[in-house]
């Protein structure tokens, strides 16, 4: 029995998420039915990260077993016959049998995209959310620095019954800008559910002067519920993630 780690990249626009769910087709379906047709046995997988429905991935990783004697190298080329095109294999390594695609992952980063404009843009708004050109990104960048640290991120997080510990440690957190684009950038061991697009809300919220660095700090700080953060959560459309780090 051998063990292999896949490097994978997907448009997530159809589909429900990265885990399996009972109302939709997620990518993890895809990857097993594919991985059934490669090697002709059913084989369970280890996601690095779940992603939301509609949340796409620059390079996402999961781990499987399997028997067989194909050489690693050709293992992306034969799986990605089988593959929908907005899901493609990358690369692939064989790896121990203590590897764990999620639990074995030093880092994550996020992006999240955003535009200044008037108006609708049709190119940039499918994979971008829309932020009037008066916000404050002086501000929301400020806000940025204050993620970075060890955090009780309660009050960014939808609940959910999988996260014990709502502690996350961010490595780095930063907006870059190009022209009327913005990038936030974060960095971190792990994130909860939705939590990005929940800081990525707060960030907007403080661009728009509805939240000020106090009040956010006060949300990181004092262990307050979600509740109790104005912030929406961001459609998923315009969250990628990044890279993960072994």
């Amino acid at each position: 029995m051998r063990k292999f780690l896949i490097e994978i990249q997907y448009n997530g626009k159809n589909y429900s998420g990265f885990q399996r769910v009972n109302n939709g087709v997620s990518i993890s379906d895809k990857i097993c039915y594919s991985l059934k047709k490669l090697f002709g046995q059913k084989i369970e997988i280890n996601g690095c990260s779940r992603t939301d429905a509609g949340v796409s991935a620059e390079s996402y990783y999961f781990d499987f077993s399997v028997d067989t004697k194909l050489p690693t190298g050709r293992i992306p080329f034969k799986l990605n016959r089988f593959l929908p095109k907005d899901i493609q294999a990358i690369s692939a390594r064989e790896v121990g049998d203590n590897f764990h695609a999620r639990f074995s992952a030093k880092s994550k980063t996020y992006e999240y995209a955003f535009y200044l404009s008037e108006h609708t843009l049709p190119l940039l708004n499918p994979k971008n959310y829309k932020l009037k050109p008066t916000i404050n990104v002086e501000k929301m960048i400020s806000a940025c620095e204050l993620f970075i640290g060890k955090h009780d991120f309660s009050a960014f997080k939808t609940t959910s019954n999988d996260d014990k510990s709502c502690v996350r440690t961010i490595f780095s957190s930063c907006i870059l800008r190009d022209g009327n684009k913005l990038i936030f950038r974060i960095c971190g061991d792990g994130f909860l559910y939705n939590m990005v697009r929940i800081l990525a809300g707060t960030l907007v919220k403080v661009g728009e002067g509805e939240l000020s660095l106090e009040q956010v700090k006060s949300l990181l700080d004092d262990k307050i519920s979600r509740s109790k953060n104005p912030a929406l959560t961001l459609p998923p459309n315009a969250l990628i993630l990044k890279s993960v780090e072994y």
